[in-house]
């Protein structure tokens, strides 16, 4: 389905019967969710407006830039003719998508000052960090809030909002606040103070689904799932340690996606923990320990919204993984379309980075556990690496046989090669680099192309600048395939002052960056504004 513009409504309910079909299937109008999807691949497939061609031309640039209030970290969202953004200040904004006039405009309440923890990433305040999420068949975008409400700084709530995408009202009965025990940590109840809800939000079957991490690694606190019936705002919160709320294990993923890969199904990666019982020892993926540390994990999700994990990964160095803070839950999971990726011992993959830089090709459906591979050894499908270390997700082009795209810290865009090898298990290699680095904040890649057609696709990617907090940050286009072991960078575009892990939104031949000095910058050809 080529992009039109036809009534939102149509539109919509085309999206939502496509769903049904799986994430490989989806032809997107809109963008309702972080990098693109539910799998998280981060490829835009329908942009033959951001093509090489398109993009190569003098008249790309940036078509407006619009001051908001507040640091931006969250990926914009693109609803009908609507970009709904939402800053750290705790303000969610409506800005049509064609001309940046702001026609509509929220507070949520004053936001939490980051001092109060001694953390300033983010900071000086935090608000809403995570990506929103867009239920077309309501039209209601879903977000999450620290506020500044309670007695003193020491005790902000974090609430869960509901408003409608075209007007910015909040639902009746809305907004819902985080709060109680983690049902497999009773005593335990959720602490917002220590809190930060860093990944992007999931909607999953009536249900929106959402982590919970640290600021700063400061202090004890413990890695929180949280999941919330939109229909009778009926909350339930799982902990990343059973019984514990000192043992981090985070849910960040440096602002990544919750992946569903198909209904009743989510999947997330975890941080390191600092003692005995938060990673797991050695086991089988099928029976998940109450410690779920430096883990993949794949939870199933019942009739009634709750949730309980059913299989997991955990590298067999997780105890030094821990010890070293070179954590698995760096990276976010992405799901690999099977129309392009897997075999048929193998059809749903997935892929999986960190601070260490080993690339983890799983079985989504038998994730591998804790040394249950031939001597002890990782029960991987594929392990490629090390190489640089990854704070944020892949992104993957289905076209040119497949290739797998990491933003290194400090160090390349890297493009990894999808390929079968002789004894027939599917392999990612490395194929080659940018010539350029990034710095430590550079964002998560994203891919944009006119389906799976060769010489259509661009790997777009925020580079941080030189700044030691994103000053000079650039927008910068690379060709997706490597020529003599390079790839070449075809243009950059300033952006200004840009936020930690930033990742762009693209649509119809435009592309919408937030930014951390307070605006929304959109780009590309004035055609695509007229």
């Amino acid at each position: 389905m080529n992009r039109t513009n036809r009534p939102y409504v149509r539109a919509a309910s085309l999206l939502a019967g496509l769903a049904l079909l799986g994430p490989a299937a989806v032809a997107r109008a809109d963008v309702t969710t972080v990098s693109f999807g539910t799998d998280r691949t981060a490829w835009d497939r329908n942009e033959p407006g951001l093509s090489p061609e398109e993009v190569a031309e003098s008249d790309f640039g940036v078509r407006f830039s619009v001051p908001l209030d507040g640091q931006v970290f969250a990926q914009p969202l693109v609803i009908g003719p609507t970009v709904v953004v939402a800053t750290e200040t705790n303000h969610v904004y409506g800005i049509e998508a064609k001309t940046g006039k702001i026609t509509w405009h929220r507070a949520m309440g004053a936001a939490w000052p980051s001092a109060a923890i001694g953390c300033s990433d983010p900071g000086p305040n935090v608000g809403t960090t995570s990506t929103p999420v867009h239920d077309p068949a309501t039209g209601t975008v879903y977000l999450t809030s620290k506020v500044n409400d309670g007695p003193d700084d020491k005790h902000p709530h974090y609430y869960v909002h509901a408003v409608d995408a075209q007007t910015g009202a909040e639902r009746s009965g809305w907004p819902v606040t985080v709060q109680g025990d983690p049902v497999n940590a009773p005593g335990k109840p959720f602490n917002a103070y220590r809190s930060l809800q860093r990944p992007g939000l999931l909607l999953l079957g009536g249900s929106i689904y959402f982590g919970f991490g640290s600021l700063c690694g400061i202090g004890d606190y413990i890695g929180t799932l949280a999941g919330l019936d939109t229909r009778t705002r009926k909350l339930t919160l799982w902990s990343t340690v059973a019984g514990s709320d000192t043992q981090r294990a985070s849910i960040w993923m440096a602002g990544s996606g919750l992946v569903s890969d198909g209904p009743g199904r989510i999947i997330l990666t975890t941080a390191n923990g600092p003692g005995a019982g938060a990673s797991p020892a050695q086991g089988p993926g099928s029976k998940p320990p109450g410690g779920l540390g430096e883990s993949v994990i794949r939870f199933a999700v019942n009739s009634d919204g709750t949730f309980a994990p059913k299989d997991f990964f955990s590298p067999t160095n997780n105890a030094t993984l821990d010890k070293k803070d070179t954590d698995l839950g760096s990276g976010g999971p992405v799901a690999l379309p099977s129309t392009v990726f897997g075999t048929p011992a193998h059809p749903r993959l997935l892929v999986q980075v960190g601070k260490d830089g080993r690339i983890f090709l799983l079985d989504r459906d038998d994730l591998g556990g804790m040394g249950q591979g031939p001597g002890g050894t990782d029960k991987a499908v594929g392990i490629t690496g090390p190489y640089g270390g990854v704070w944020g997700h892949p992104a993957v082009w289905g076209g040119d046989g497949g290739y797998v795209y990491t933003v290194e810290n400090f160090g390349k865009l890297r493009a990894l090669k999808y390929s079968v090898n002789s004894a027939g298990d599917p392999q990612l290699t490395s194929a080659g680099t940018s010539a350029e680095d990034f710095l430590k904040m550079s964002g998560s890649p994203v891919v944009t192309s006119d389906g799976t057609r060769s010489g259509s696709a661009l790997v777009w990617a925020i580079w941080s600048g030189t700044g030691q907090y994103g000053e000079g940050g650039e927008l910068r286009a690379y060709d997706p395939v490597p020529v003599g072991g390079t790839l070449k960078l075809r243009r950059s575009f300033a952006l200004g002052t840009v936020s930690k892990f930033s990742v762009p939104a693209t649509d119809k031949g435009r592309i919408y960056v937030g930014t951390k000095d307070h605006h929304l910058v959109a780009l590309g050809r004035p055609a695509a504004f007229a």
